[in-house]
């Protein structure tokens, strides 16, 4: 967007495609997968699975809050 490489989806504002993008970080599917492979004692694998688990939490609860807040002129479509 800001090196006009690509365009706002239609009725979206930058605030709306910010908290999306905070979102997306609940994904943490394949990196609980990657931890397990990756580390072989079990208390390095807890170790991963909590700050996975907290970095999905803190990114679910920004995300919501973004969304949550932005301004209702962001929300209607131009």
């Amino acid at each position: 967007m800001r090196l006009d490489l690509a365009d706002l989806p239609a009725g979206a504002s930058k605030p709306q495609v910010f908290g999306i993008s905070l979102l997306c970080g609940i994904g943490f599917t394949m990196s609980l997968f990657i931890a397990l492979l990756a580390f072989s004692d079990v208390s390095i694998q807890d170790r991963a699975k909590f700050g996975i688990l907290g970095g999905s939490l803190i990114a679910g609860v920004l995300g919501y809050l973004v969304l949550r807040f932005v301004k209702r002129e962001a929300l209607a479509p131009k």
